[in-house]
């Protein structure tokens, strides 16, 4: 008679951690999101050093020299984009339902302003060249040069593309997700509760009093 009452219980507790396996198991795999993006923003952060346009520039105080410019001196909100990102897969990664949305959002809108800053350099490589060398002599404005774009720029232009393409899986599966609590619930413990929840309070001694009755 009690190994019925058992069984029930132990399928119970066995219910919420498989349809908390099931529903994180729709849409893209939470696991895959984080890795692309970590590795993306780490692309990005690296790339922040290195030089994203190489260019010469005819002039009297610089005479005829190269110019090499860094990503950071390029497009140096390129790094800001690539911690902003970084924060909102996190919180898209820990947070309740809402959270885990606008962490989402946030994350597309990392990659489009990455997109955004690098997609000038490619395009206007000698108006880079031009503008840094003249913030190297003190000069406002820019001096007439030429430069041509190093595949860094190629690179941070993909990785912005990718982190918008993160954010929007992200934002179609996050409702499947859970939060980073969640895993570590209890189905047992929740089991149990409900269950004491349930049981019959003991009588008072009011009420045995209320019925004659001694309640010593």
């Amino acid at each position: 008679m009690t190994e019925e009452p058992q069984a029930q219980h132990d399928e119970s507790a066995r219910e919420p951690r498989q349809s908390r396996e099931h529903r994180e198991s729709r849409g893209v795999p939470k696991g895959m999101l984080v890795a692309v993006t970590a590795v993306t923003v780490v692309v990005l952060l690296a790339s922040g050093g290195r030089t994203w346009v190489d260019g010469q520039v005819s002039d009297a105080v610089l005479a005829t020299s190269s110019v090499g410019v860094s990503g950071r001196d390029a497009a140096g909100g390129v790094i800001a984009a690539a911690l902003v990102a970084a924060a909102a897969m996190l919180a898209a990664l820990t947070g309740g339902r809402i959270v885990r949305r606008i962490g989402a959002v946030a994350l597309a809108l990392a990659g489009v302003l990455v997109v955004a800053l690098s997609l000038p350099v490619l395009t206007d490589a000698a108006g880079v060249v031009g503008e840094q060398a003249a913030a190297q002599t003190g000069r406002t404005g820019s001096i007439e040069a030429t430069g041509s774009p190093t595949a860094w720029v190629i690179v941070a232009l993909v990785a912005g593309a990718v982190l918008v393409l993160c954010g929007l899986a992200a934002l179609v599966s996050a409702r499947h997700w859970g939060g980073l609590t969640a895993r570590y619930d209890s189905p047992a413990g929740d089991a149990d509760a409900d269950e004491s929840d349930r049981a019959t309070p003991q009588e008072s001694d009011w009420d045995r009093l209320s019925r004659g009755e001694d309640p010593t």
